[in-house]
């Protein structure tokens, strides 16, 4: 009897405990009253949450009866908390749009982990990827975890239509980062937040929330602050969150890589905040060649305060010190045919680094950002945006061209003036050794290598002001940003670059002799002639010591090859050398400036419920100082950048038709040449035609994109092929780049998360007829532009995890591919063309992500590809690499 009361009792308690508990459901719209999918619902104080479906509706159980606080977020949107009374299954809530670059909200539980397509930089307003005429490509933090990434080259390897160019070298202040070619063009990582700024190789993966490759010119609301024709890559960085939580992590592996990084959230004060969040990391990584090394700290302290309902402020800031080596860079000849037209027949090294541990540069960065949000109404909400960037460079730059002994055949004048005909019994002997090595030097690839010293330091500061509305004219909603820029540069650099030991090698010193005392060697010499030859040896000696140092010709097997030019070469470079040798170069000090002031307005109309208009344009007025030592360089320009976009909702919420006309352009610095005229370049302009198809089905399960471009840039700024050796800048009338891009990002079933991208691009020299080289430069009539990268670029990876339930539950796994056509990276109709194979890398991993820990393993280039990346230049690419992490959260 006692058994069967507990048992009664029991049951009681247990029927009272589930009537004690309840539900909340609803519904989240905007103010449109559209449904918003993907919003993410939680019970503060509780793991208690969930997700709006494709209606926007949402249902959470087992929830205790009585008042409950309940968050409502979602990117974008401002975030809404309520005060609910369980149960209640019919609420109805309204977010209203806000800007995410003020506050990002932690994302919880999404299904497609690798599409991300909300966001408010791309247009400077929060619209849906739907919604948006603009096209861009998003890589996740999400993904980044799952492939083990530890720098933002590599991390651009998911971008749709991306393919690197040059390697990151921190060579100059804010050129730390690689170059990438988007759409037939190079660009950098130029903006942090939305905003113009030093990202340099030194962000840590850590940090990034998501990396935005906007395709195509975006003039209109990003100007000429970044390169702005094929396309801009924007990193999106943590932001502090409510709550407690963080992780640290450790990364090892081939190339003696150790990474640790950190990051923690936390409040500083009550409920209201303020939070503040901390990402640092340290990463030591030695190359996959035989020399080669790169040592990164990077630290990002974030602070985020709602003083109020309606005031956010905000503020953040990087730092990061890189030192590293130059990667392996091989220069081929201009000017002259090339030998060898492909990496075989070159019969390069790839392991071969050219350098040595002790030739680096030093490369400081600091970045902050101050955010001021103000929301005057419902409708209107203005931003006030102020950063600031300051990068360094020091220490020496190294690398390495081929046809350098170009240099020495200038000595043939000497044997060729009609002036100096009868002393060609003294100057044959002297000069004909010298010419007959150089010759030999020019029939193999022997690839100079030079060096210069830098010391140099940049400054950006950028003010912006925001008033973004949304609102209704009768039955017509706009979402309307009017904005103000200002942005202010400067750069003092202090190169020091010459040869001061060139003329004292081979027969230089002997030949020099001669035309300062030539009555010495040939008494017949006329007195009056004398004052001529002494100017003609100072005249050889200037042009010579003007040359870049060079210490080694080196075969591209990575054998030092013997020269009268370069006594005792070795092939390992040491600092203690070259500090002799530039403690006799002077310094050149220059400081340059520049200023832009622009205002702009764009407006998202919804003419019917599924037909949105895109309306844009923008102000440039453009003020160029240059070098502040003389006033030719000068100018100023003022330029007017449209846009136009339009959206179709053939299916609401699921399948987009959109197309845009774009608008870019860059200003391009005036050159000061040796003669000390002055050539001045026409702004680059670019127009863009593009339409597509977007799609958001299987409630966010399928996200395909396909679009179609056609760009026409004007007056783009290249190399001039007959150049020899010395670059020469001209311009060019017209390049026609086009091309489709294809990406998927998919979540066919739970826990397996997809993402896939194909691009294909044509891009040709139309018209090369060019106002600053005063011709048409048929050289490069049809052919592809050598900073266009490969036509053909791909990549996929995969990702599974066995879900709550299964034998290996929290264990996953991963695998991939990228890889790209072929690539003429020189090519025109003198040098001719020299072709990089096509390449396709595999790799995989594997991880274990439990509540509070998450190991993970990494192999990238599974097979051991040998391949190749260059821009004019031969680039090796690393070789296998195993890579293992471990993470502890809390």
């Amino acid at each position: 009897m006692k058994g069967l009361l507990n048992a009664i009792t029991f049951l009681l308690i247990m029927a009272n405990t589930v009537a004690q508990q309840g539900e909340i459901g609803g519904t989240v719209v905007d103010n449109n009253n559209d449904p918003i999918p993907g919003v993410n619902v939680s019970i503060l104080g509780t793991k208690l949450g969930t997700q709006t479906n494709i209606d926007g509706y949402f249902e959470i159980k087992n929830v205790p009866n009585g008042s409950q606080e309940i968050e409502i977020s979602y990117v974008g949107f401002k975030t809404k908390t309520l005060s609910v009374t369980a149960p209640s299954s019919n609420l109805k809530v309204v977010l209203y749009e806000g800007n995410e670059i003020l506050q990002e909200v932690q994302v919880v539980g999404r299904n497609n982990q690798f599409s991300r397509k909300k966001t408010a930089y791309v247009s400077k307003l929060p619209l849906k990827d739907l919604e948006n005429s603009q096209v861009y490509t998003t890589v996740t933090s999400e993904l980044l975890d799952s492939q083990v990434v530890t720098n933002i080259d590599d991390a651009l390897n998911n971008a749709t239509g991306i393919s690197k160019l040059w390697e990151a070298t921190g060579r100059a202040p804010g050129e730390g980062t690689g170059y990438f070619a988007s759409r037939g063009f190079a660009t950098q990582p130029q903006l942090v937040d939305g905003m113009p700024g030093f990202t340099l190789s030194a962000v840590d993966p850590s940090y990034i929330e998501r990396i935005e490759v906007v395709k195509g010119p975006s003039a209109t609301l990003f100007g000429s602050t970044a390169t702005s024709l094929g396309g801009l890559i924007n990193v999106v960085t943590k932001k502090p969150y409510e709550g407690f939580g963080g992780s640290v992590s450790y990364t090892t592996g081939s190339f003696g890589t150790h990474r640790v990084s950190a990051d923690i959230n936390t409040p500083l004060g009550g409920k209201g905040g303020p939070y503040f969040r901390l990402n640092t990391s340290y990463l030591t990584q030695d190359s996959f060649q035989d020399a080669g090394f790169r040592n990164t700290f990077f630290v990002a302290p974030s602070i985020s305060y709602r003083v109020n309902n309606k005031l956010n402020v905000s503020f953040g800031l990087e730092y990061a010190r890189t030192k590293q080596t130059n990667p392996s860079m091989l220069f081929l000849r201009r000017g002259v045919p090339l030998l060898a037209k492909n990496t075989d027949e070159l019969n390069i090294d790839p392991k071969k680094s050219f350098t040595s541990n002790d030739i680096h540069l030093t490369s400081p960065t600091f970045n902050t950002r101050t955010i001021i949000d103000y929301k005057i109404s419902d409708q209107w909400t203005s931003q006030s945006i102020f950063a600031s960037s300051y990068s360094e460079a020091k220490g020496y730059y190294q690398y390495l061209i081929d046809g350098g002994a170009l240099a020495f055949l200038r000595l043939n004048s000497l044997l060729t003036d009609p002036n100096l005909q009868t002393l060609s019994p003294i100057l044959t002997p002297l000069v004909q050794p010298m010419l007959t090595e150089a010759n030999g030097l020019l029939q193999t690839e022997a690839f100079t290598r030079i060096f210069d010293k830098r010391d140099a330091n940049a400054s950006n500061y950028n003010f912006q002001q925001n008033f973004i509305g949304d609102f209704k004219v009768g039955e017509l909603r706009n979402r309307l940003v009017v904005g103000l820029d200002f942005v202010s540069r400067s750069q003092h650099s202090r190169v020091q670059t010459g040869n001061p030991v060139v003329t004292t090698t081979s027969n230089f010193p002997q030949l020099l002799g001669f035309f300062a005392d030539p009555q010495s060697v040939f008494p017949l010499i006329p007195d009056n002639a004398v004052p001529t030859l002494n100017a003609t040896g100072q005249q050889i000696a200037a042009g010579f010591n003007a040359f870049p140092y060079f210490d080694a010709f080196i075969s591209a097997q990575g054998n030092v090859i013997p020269s009268s030019f370069t006594p005792g070469a070795t092939y390992s470079p040491s600092t203690e050398n070259l500090e002799q040798v530039f403690g006799q170069i002077p310094v050149n000090s220059v400081r340059t400036n520049s200023k832009t002031y622009a205002a702009y307005v764009s407006d998202v109309l919804n003419v019917t419920k599924d037909l949105t208009v895109n309306l844009g344009l923008r102000l440039d007025h453009f003020e160029q100082n240059g070098n502040e030592a003389t006033p030719d360089d000068d100018y100023s320009k003022t330029t007017l950048s449209p846009q136009v976009g339009f959206v179709y909702q053939a299916i609401p919420r699921k399948l987009s038709l959109f197309s845009n006309y774009q608008t870019g352009f860059i200003n391009v610095d005036p050159v000061i040449n040796v003669d000390g005229s002055t050539t001045n370049f026409q702004p680059v302009k670019a127009n863009q035609f593009e339409g597509g198809v977007k799609t958001n089905l299987f409630n966010g399960k399928l996200n395909l994109g396909a679009s179609y471009y056609h760009i026409t840039v004007n007056n783009r700024t290249t190399t001039d092929p007959q150049a020899i050796l010395l670059v020469n800048q001209i311009d060019l009338k017209e390049i026609v780049s086009k091309g489709v891009e294809f990406e998927v990002n998919a979540n066919p079933l739970n826990g397996l998360n997809l993402r896939a991208s194909y691009s294909y691009n044509d891009s040709q020299i139309t018209d090369p007829t060019s106002e600053i080289a005063g011709r048409s430069v048929t050289e490069l009539l049809n052919r592809r532009p050598e900073e266009a990268g490969p036509q053909t670029v791909y990549n996929f990876w995969a990702d599974y995890k066995f879900q709550e339930g299964s034998f290996l539950e929290n264990l996953g796994l991963g695998a991939g591919f990228n890889g790209a056509s072929e690539h003429h990276t020189i090519n025109n109709a003198i040098t001719g063309q020299f072709t990089l194979p096509s390449y396709t890398v595999f790799n995989a991993g594997a991880y274990y992500d439990a509540e509070k820990f998450r190991i993970g393993l990494k192999v990238n280039n599974l097979t051991d590809e040998v391949y190749y990346k260059g821009w004019s230049t031969v680039n090796a690419q690393a070789s296998r690499a195993f890579l293992g992490t471990l993470t502890y959260k809390f």
